[in-house]
């Protein structure tokens, strides 16, 4: 049986969480989970002194961060009329 380390492990759940994210149905979801993916692979890439890794999920995260101001100043403009 292989021997896992914390960082194999944040590494895993960090996998998960992404290829979980793909099956929800709802964007808002999707992203919740992938952002949350994304937090844990930047530590994963932290870890590992690993820039790539580190760089596209930072980028990545504040793409969902960004759309979910922006969806949420929609809705919040929509609900107002």
């Amino acid at each position: 049986m292989p021997e896992f380390n914390y960082i194999d492990i944040i590494g895993w759940i960090a996998t998960a969480l992404t290829l979980l994210s793909f099956m929800a149905t709802k964007m808002t979801i999707l992203r919740l989970i992938n952002f949350i993916g994304c937090v844990f692979w930047v530590a994963f890439g932290i870890l590992n002194k690993t820039n790539p890794i580190i760089v596209t999920n930072i980028v990545i995260a504040t793409i969902h961060t960004i759309w979910y101001y922006k969806w949420k100043f929609q809705k919040n403009k929509l609900s107002n009329i």
